[in-house]
């Protein structure tokens, strides 16, 4: 099982998240998702990532995934990081995907829209959040037993 103090590298974040190398910089690069443990900081340094880092980013691969455009994946980024107060809210969120909106529940009875006005909706996607959580342990495990 992963722990806290574990460190991994981007390439390792790459395999272990399923987003391609390429994004991982360029979402650091921009400030989207930057790792918790390093950032590259010049020539010969290398970016480093835990485990939350690597949870937040198969999320949002997943909600890409699921048709949430980039520009709207970094407006609920922002608006998760103002509303919660987190420094790496895709892993401390729950999410649903409702037609073109994201929204946060946050409990069982208030869900708070992130893109769209709050309104009458129909569930169409929801992230499981248990499920990234447990790929992502599992993930990790195999690549350290190889």
């Amino acid at each position: 099982m992963a722990k806290a103090r574990e460190t991994f590298s981007a390439g390792e974040a790459a395999r272990i998240t399923g987003v391609p190398y390429r994004t991982l910089d360029h979402w650091a690069t921009t400030k989207f998702i930057v790792p918790s443990i390093a950032t590259a900081d010049g020539t010969g340094s290398e970016r480093q990532y835990n485990f939350s880092d690597l949870v937040s980013l198969r999320v949002a691969r997943e909600l890409r995934e699921g048709g949430v455009s980039t520009q709207a994946l970094r407006k609920v980024v922002v608006r998760l990081r103002a509303f919660t107060k987190s420094r790496n809210p895709l892993a401390d969120s729950h999410l649903v995907v409702v037609g073109s909106d994201v929204q946060l529940v946050e409990n069982c009875q208030q869900i708070v829209s992130l893109i769209n006005k709050p309104g009458q909706c129909v569930f169409a996607f929801m992230v499981n959040f248990s499920r990234i959580v447990n790929e992502v342990k599992h993930e990790v495990q195999a690549l350290r037993a190889a």
